[in-house]
């Protein structure tokens, strides 16, 4: 339980608000999911920076790490934290390796409920099938610059760790942008991408375990 935990709060631990720009609830939320959804089919490959602040009302400051994130359709995710510590996720095939900078242990997503439901939930993220899961309740909110999924989650496994979760839609391409994980306390975690490339080529021996 300890690394699940661990997991969820490193990987979602999930950008700053757009500060003076309000959104307001979208009036064709049929339209936009079909926006959404259109993106995430085109979208074959991720490469990006991100930057994670991790809020806690005990902490004067956030705390905040930087890294390299990387998708390939259909099942292929790395995660790599640089800095101020190094941590590594891999996902391929159903298999997940974490290495927390002196040993790597495997895991087999669909051997483990909260791991499955923990790979589901990143895959649908980039995959955009989130929005369509019976997990969670969603509402579209927009600006002039994003398109915001607030999502409840309704399953007793993800309620056990989040109340919401905020989904930023860049309108340049509609895809994720920034994400945002609510605690029960009100702790979250917040994540900027940026230098996103969508498309590139991505060796395959990115997603390996050396």
């Amino acid at each position: 339980m300890k690394i699940i935990t661990t997991y969820i709060f490193i990987l979602f631990s999930i950008i700053t608000f757009a500060q003076n720009s309000k959104f307001k609830k979208v009036t064709k939320p049929k339209l936009v999911a079909e926006k959404l959804n259109s993106a995430s089919k085109k979208t074959k490959s991720i490469d990006s920076d991100f930057k994670q602040f991790k809020h806690l009302d005990i902490l004067e400051n956030d705390i905040e790490s930087t890294g390299h994130f990387s998708f390939q359709a259909t099942d292929k995710v790395r995660w790599e934290y640089i800095k101020p510590y190094k941590y590594l996720i891999i996902i391929n095939n159903g298999d997940m390796w974490i290495n927390n900078g002196n040993k790597t242990k495997k895991y087999d997503t669909n051997s483990n409920k909260m791991f499955k439901e923990i790979n589901d939930l990143m895959l649908g993220m980039l995959q955009g099938q989130i929005l369509k899961s019976e997990k969670f309740e969603v509402n579209f909110f927009e600006n002039n610059k994003y398109v915001l999924a607030k999502l409840k989650p309704k399953s007793s496994g993800m309620k056990e760790f989040l109340t919401s979760m905020n989904l930023y839609f860049d309108k340049k391409d509609y895809n994720v942008s920034k994400i945002k994980m609510i605690e029960h306390s009100g702790d979250y975690t917040l994540i900027e991408f940026f230098n996103r490339k969508i498309n590139i080529e991505i060796p395959n021996s990115k997603f390996l375990v050396r």
